[in-house]
């Protein structure tokens, strides 16, 4: 599937009623977690650009969702705090929080990407 087709399914039939990001910007947090994992694994459908056009498999989705929902979560926490200023009153988990995570997620990320062929001599 594509990160197109990926995003949307999380838009439209996971998170329809309450995300508050637009779909660009959720998009952007699919392709930078795609970027990362790519750091660490070979994309199996080899793009020579990371965009919305990317095909990932299901196991490649697999590890890089954790990173993925992170990153939107950072970005909803970086617009809800910005709303503070507003007199909005903030609800969820801080940016240093999702942060904090995210850290974690990418160090186990880089364990479980990291793929290397067995050679026998």
């Amino acid at each position: 599937m594509t990160l197109t087709e990926l995003v949307g399914r999380y838009v439209t039939e996971e998170k329809p009623d309450t995300l508050l990001l637009d779909s660009d910007t959720v998009m952007a947090q699919a392709v930078t977690a795609t970027l990362f994992y790519a750091g660490y694994a070979a994309i199996t459908s080899e793009p020579t650009t990371i965009d919305s056009s990317t095909e990932l498999s299901y196991s490649e989705w697999a590890l890089i969702r954790p990173l993925f929902l992170l990153y939107v979560d950072r970005e909803t926490a970086v617009q809800l705090e910005a709303s503070r200023m507003m007199g909005v009153d903030v609800f969820g988990r801080s940016t240093s929080e999702v942060m904090q995570e995210i850290m974690q997620a990418e160090n186990e990320l880089a364990h479980k990407a990291f793929y290397r062929d067995i050679e026998t001599f």
